[in-house]
C-alpha cells in the first residue's frame, strides 16, 4: 500500500459521509491548505482564507473527480483555484492590511525583522495572485517545480518562468531594504 492510499481511502469514506475520515483529512491537509490560501490571497481579510479552504473542501468532497496522485497536492490545487476565484470576485474591493500586522505573527523577531517581514509581505501583495502563489509554494514551502506546476494546473516550464520573473519583481521591490543587522 502506498502512502497516498490511506488519503485516497479517507477521501472516499468522507464523501460517503464518514465524519471521522473527514476529520482525519482535515487534520492531515487543512494546515497546508490554509497556508496555500493565505499565500494566494495576499493581504485578504483574516477569515477569507478560511472561507476559501471551506469552499475547497466542499468542492473536494462533492466532485466525482478523484486525484490520480498526491491527495495533498490535489487539495492544494483546488485551494489555489478557489483562491483565484475569490480574488476575481473581490477584485474591486480594497484589500485590508490585517495580514501585515506583526502582532499577529508569533514568529516575528525584533523591530528590524518585523519591518523586513512587513516589507516582504507588502512586496508579495503587489505581485499577481499567480506570481505570489508560485513563489510561496516553491520558495517558502519548498515544493518542487513539478509539484507547483501540478498545483497551479500549469506546465513546469511555465512555472519556472513565472517564478523567475516574480523573483526579479520582488528583488526590485526590496532592493533598498536594509538586511537584518545593517543600520536603517
Amino acid at each position: 500500500m502506498t502512502t497516498e492510499e490511506p488519503n485516497r481511502e479517507a477521501l472516499l469514506r468522507a464523501r460517503a459521509g464518514d465524519g471521522e475520515a473527514a476529520r482525519d483529512l482535515i487534520a492531515r491537509h487543512g494546515g497546508s491548505m490554509i497556508r496555500t490560501a493565505r499565500a494566494s490571497l495576499g493581504r485578504a481579510s483574516p477569515g477569507e482564507a478560511e472561507d476559501v479552504v471551506q469552499e475547497a473542501w466542499v468542492a473536494a468532497l462533492s466532485t466525482e473527480a478523484l486525484p490520480t496522485g498526491d491527495v495533498g497536492a490535489w487539495l492544494r490545487a483546488i485551494t489555489v483555484r478557489k483562491s483565484l476565484d475569490a480574488r476575481r470576485v473581490h477584485a474591486r474591493r480594497p484589500e485590508t492590511t490585517g495580514a501585515l500586522d506583526p502582532e499577529r505573527d508569533p514568529g516575528a523577531g525584533g523591530e528590524a525583522s518585523q519591518v523586513a517581514m512587513l516589507a516582504v509581505r507588502e512586496a508579495l501583495a503587489t505581485l499577481s495572485a499567480l506570481d505570489r502563489a508560485t513563489l510561496v509554494l516553491a520558495d517558502l514551502e519548498g515544493r518542487s517545480m513539478a509539484e507547483v506546476a501540478r498545483i497551479l494546473s500549469s506546465t513546469e516550464v511555465a512555472v519556472r518562468l513565472r517564478a523567475s520573473r516574480a523573483r526579479r519583481k520582488l528583488r526590485r521591490l526590496l532592493q533598498d531594504l536594509p538586511l537584518e543587522g545593517e543600520s536603517a
